[in-house]
């Protein structure tokens, strides 16, 4: 019953992820202080989970408690990841600056901020100025590093500061760096120095390094890379629906439709179902979410009648439907059609009806925004000169007059 002991436990549940035991011992717990909600609401915050975070801020002022330093710092990290995630990328950073006393976790929060946007070269910016404070660089500040050249195709920075890591910071490098490794140089169609790196692992190589590679060989046609990392994948798990989605979606890029419909013959002997892709956008404080081909909306006329001007006017200065992110064996016309019906066409029509003139738009998306409609976007953004950003599953898009902030590597 010893406060000491349980907030100790509150604090080492919540620092591992645990956080519906940190709440039960928290709850639990016959008299509180300052330092236990500080370890509750810095448990929130670190994990990802910035509203609960707030959310107990509040609640615990309510309860008659100053806040101190721990609960101030980890609501400003709750904040910085919020602003983040509604693209409000510089918003976080001003925020960060406010920090004086700023632990290493406030250090790589901002740098995977930087990552998740597709700033490279920031989040570098970023880590070597932390170099030069007392903090050294732990694996969790090489795992945000590395993600953020990996969504910004650094691949020279990225294998530079991985053999680095290992030989200065004494950094032994664990899974999540070498998929981060493996993710940059296959997605830069340097799928043979993936493999390599696979190969020179310590450890057995798990899920996540073979999807990497396998997502690098379906983006740049290393077909044969591709069906070994395929089979590896299927070998690891079958039981997860993205796996069977991913390995599916290979198949169709590879032409191999006996090999799509035998994934899919599985998968519907099994009971999966692919999860349909849907997007929002938000609109005058109210969020309005679409699916593909969606036709029960009211405005629904008007959004297509729209987007079939904005065709015309975008193949008038370049663009040509990607008709090859249309996985499924269809004529070209049906195909076009099919993507001007995608998710994220239809949100960004109803933004552009419903929203004045300039107004930028915030589109969220449940899956990875497919090329056509990234190649759509920046002509889209060049047409009607408005700034469009879109979230998917994995990174912001910042589309601005005709160009995306990730540099058409993603």
């Amino acid at each position: 019953m010893d406060v000491v002991v349980q907030t100790s436990l509150v604090n080492m549940y919540a620092k591992n992820g645990h956080l519906k035991l940190a709440c039960h011992v928290f709850k639990n717990m016959p008299c509180k202080n300052v330092i236990s909600w500080g370890a509750l609401i810095s448990g929130f915050a670190q994990n990802g989970f910035a509203g609960n975070a707030l959310d107990l801020l509040v609640e615990m002022q309510g309860c008659g408690y100053r806040s101190n330093l721990v609960s101030l710092v980890s609501a400003l990290l709750a904040l910085i990841d919020m602003y983040s995630k509604c693209g409000a990328l510089s918003w976080a950073r001003t925020l960060f600056d406010q920090i004086n006393s700023k632990d290493s976790i406030s250090w790589n929060a901002m740098i995977a901020r930087y990552g998740i946007h597709g700033h490279g070269k920031e989040a570098l910016s970023l880590f070597l100025e932390m170099t030069k404070t007392n903090l050294k660089p732990d694996h969790a500040t090489f795992s945000s590093l590395l993600s953020a050249f990996s969504h910004s195709g650094l691949v020279e920075e990225g294998q530079y500061w991985f053999n680095r890591m290992v030989s200065e910071y004494k950094v032994h490098p664990t899974e999540k760096h070498y998929v981060c490794m493996v993710d940059l140089l296959a997605r830069a169609g340097r799928v043979e120095e993936a493999c390599e790196l696979i190969d020179s692992m310590n450890a057995e190589s798990g899920l996540a390094v073979w999807v990497a590679l396998l997502a690098g060989c379906c983006k740049n046609g290393k077909l044969l890379i591709g069906e070994m990392a395929a089979k590896k994948v299927l070998e690891l798990n079958r039981d997860d629906l993205g796996i069977y989605s991913l390995v599916s979606n290979y198949y169709a890029k590879a032409r191999k439709w006996d090999d799509v419909a035998s994934v899919r013959k599985i998968m519907k002997k099994i009971g999966m179902k692919k999860v349909p892709g849907y997007s929002v956008v938000e609109v005058k404080g109210k969020l309005h979410a679409f699916l593909m081909e969606d036709k029960s909306h009211h405005q629904y006329e008007n959004m297509m009648q729209l987007l079939d001007k904005l065709d015309h006017e975008m193949r008038a200065i370049g663009y040509v439907p990607k008709t090859e992110f249309v996985l499924h064996s269809l004529d070209e016309e049906v195909k076009e059609k099919m993507l001007c019906n995608h998710s994220e066409r239809l949100a960004i029509a109803f933004g552009l009806l419903n929203t004045g003139p300039g107004t930028r738009l915030l589109i969220i998306k449940n899956l990875r925004v497919c090329g056509d409609c990234h190649e759509a976007t920046k002509f889209i953004t060049k047409t009607v000169n408005r700034e469009i950003v879109v979230r998917d599953v994995k990174r912001f898009h910042h589309f601005k007059n005709g160009i995306c902030s990730c540099g058409d590597y993603w």
